[in-house]
């Protein structure tokens, strides 16, 4: 079933990558290549390895009123290599009391496993997000499709532009079977850079992580790290 998944959310990256949204009125917007360096993946809080390079070929997609994004990525650091695939969808509601939000599902596969709690290679996400004055406010339930994951789930806040140049969003990972904080997480991206003569755009950030050591696993190593990056993107 995990292969069939996987191709599946190949060839609709292969799919949007060939196109532009002139050609096709289910494109979104054109397909797109990003590539970041981070001087650490951590990655809900688990460190997952140091000097990671990370190449995203993905593109935004109209399916009959619902937004789609695939992506499909690979990275390179110093403790693994490993091809991630992702297919998220959302799709705007009315809701009784909370009014206007955004319902989100989305479908994950790591090739390498994500080793929290368990070894889970396929995972979905259920979530909801509603824009408030402050920001917007995301909480997205995961359920292991394989493996066991503790019912691991995110509370975000995106803040926006707090600065000219900088926006701020902030996450704090829980496990729902423990009522268990894993880790929080701030990440502020800074001005852009021009690299001159090549027409090319450096997007700069850091990242804020402290794990919190309330439970035995990946999350023991309790403390905060500081994580410096840069990406860069094209659109085909």
């Amino acid at each position: 079933m995990t292969k069939k998944i996987v191709l599946t959310m190949l060839a609709a990256v292969s799919f949007a990558s060939a196109g532009s949204a002139s050609e096709s009125s289910i494109f979104g917007a054109p397909a797109y290549l990003e590539g970041t360096y981070s001087t650490q993946d951590l990655w809900r809080g688990q460190n997952q390895g140091s000097d990671d390079l990370k190449i995203v070929v993905g593109a935004d997609l109209h399916f009959a009123g619902f937004e789609t994004t695939t992506t499909l990525a690979w990275s390179d650091n110093s403790a693994q290599e490993e091809l991630e695939a992702g297919l998220t969808v959302y799709k705007d509601v009315m809701i009784p009391v909370i009014a206007d939000a955004t319902l989100v599902a989305q479908l994950n596969y790591y090739s390498e496993g994500t080793d929290v709690v368990g070894d889970v290679t396929t995972e979905l996400g259920v979530g909801i997000s509603k824009a408030y004055g402050f920001g917007t406010v995301s909480v997205t339930q995961f359920f292991a499709l394989d493996g066991d994951n503790d019912s691991y789930g995110e509370v975000s806040l995106d803040v926006g532009e707090i600065a000219p140049g900088i926006t701020l969003t902030g996450t704090l990972g829980y496990l729902l079977e423990d009522t268990q904080a894993t880790h929080v997480e701030v990440t502020a991206t800074l001005p852009s850079l021009s690299v001159p003569y090549i027409s090319l755009e450096l997007d700069p950030f850091l990242k804020g992580v402290y794990t919190f050591d309330d439970r035995g696993g990946i999350w023991s190593e309790d403390g905060a790290e500081v994580v410096f990056g840069v990406s860069t993107s094209y659109s085909f």
